[in-house]
């Protein structure tokens, strides 16, 4: 049985029968292909202390990067044509905003919206994957079962008034391009903010998946924008049914396996990303994993490319259990 749908989870569904198994392919020829991402093995930090983040997929619209730091930023940085999702993956760091203060650790995911500056400080072995969008982000969980509003947190105030050094520099980003701007005070610092929250946090670990016993049912979501063209899901182990056979038609697809000590099909490392591009056939594996993991979806419409910096950590993947494909095995054995 294959499903056809679109508007992803959200629109009308149709049920194909066919006496073959759909997601099994025995070669692909061009570039239009499913790959596990391994973002844990990332091109680190090269020494520059000013290296920005990574793209390793990208369209017009949406970008996926990576950011691997060792030690702290020594400028703020703002996108002003992102908003962002930080997805702190290892390691932790001070995050000082425009909004305040927050103390990252792994799993936790934080909004920042376009044009909100930001500066990383007491950095330990940090690795992120970002999601940048330029369609606005809101956490919206599906409802207070998932995720419980006490549990997504704002930035705190600024224990102190900043760096002091000479000069302060803010790096604007636009587009591929940057530009520098110069201060002889600390333009990030805030006695307090009110109003509608801006930057947001919460932490995987407070997450609780959505459970049809036996019935396969879709994710929770957890983040999306007023045009839903970008969506987050939270996919943590749960008796719900293994996901269907599945075509779909309108959104592109990157799962992010966060942590176990369950495997996700023949998903086990922390960091391993699978992306299957729109319309492309897939199942993926058995969600009901004894042992427990978490994991988190992007469906985005946007048409994503892998750019060459992706390409190095990429690995056409077969669509059942999101392993590494038999011919691509074959390929690296001989190589």
């Amino acid at each position: 049985m294959d499903l056809y749908t679109r508007n992803g989870f959200a629109g009308p569904a149709t049920v194909l029968i066919r006496q073959q198994y759909t997601p099994n392919f025995t070669r692909v020829q061009g570039d239009y292909a499913p790959y596990r991402l391994e973002a844990w093995r990332s091109d680190p930090e090269p020494g520059d202390p000013r290296a920005l983040p990574v793209t390793i997929l990208r369209s017009p619209t949406v970008r996926v990067d990576v950011w691997q730091r060792a030690q702290d930023t020594p400028f703020a940085v703002k996108d002003v044509y992102h908003d962002q999702i930080f997805y702190v993956l290892d390691g932790h760091a001070r995050l000082e905003t425009d909004f305040g203060v927050l103390d990252l650790q792994p799993m936790d995911m934080v909004r920042i919206p376009r044009s909100v500056a930001l500066r990383l400080a007491d950095v330990r072995a940090l690795h992120l994957i970002i999601l940048a969008t330029t369609e606005p982000l809101d956490i919206n969980p599906q409802n207070q079962a998932v995720l419980s509003p006490a549990h997504v947190e704002t930035p705190r105030g600024y224990d102190t008034p900043g760096w002091l050094t000479a000069e302060y520099e803010l790096v604007i980003r636009h587009g591929e391009h940057t530009t520098s701007y110069f201060y002889d005070y600390d333009p990030l610092p805030i006695i307090q903010a009110s109003g509608a929250p801006v930057v947001q946090r919460f932490n995987l670990a407070n997450v609780h998946p959505m459970i049809v016993e036996g019935v396969s049912s879709p994710p929770a979501r957890l983040m999306d924008g007023p045009a839903i063209d970008t969506m987050i899901f939270y996919l943590g182990a749960r008796d719900s049914g293994r996901p269907p056979v599945h075509h779909n038609a309108d959104y592109d697809e990157i799962g992010v396996y966060a942590k176990g000590p369950g495997v996700l099909g023949a998903i086990a490392v922390p960091g391993t990303a699978v992306w299957v591009p729109k319309g492309v056939i897939h199942q993926g594996p058995e969600e009901n994993v004894p042992e427990g993991y978490i994991a988190w979806l992007i469906e985005t419409r946007s048409h994503l490319e892998l750019t060459d910096a992706g390409r190095r950590i990429a690995q056409l993947a077969e669509t059942n259990q999101f392993a590494v494909h038999p011919t691509a095995a074959q390929t690296d054995a001989a190589s």
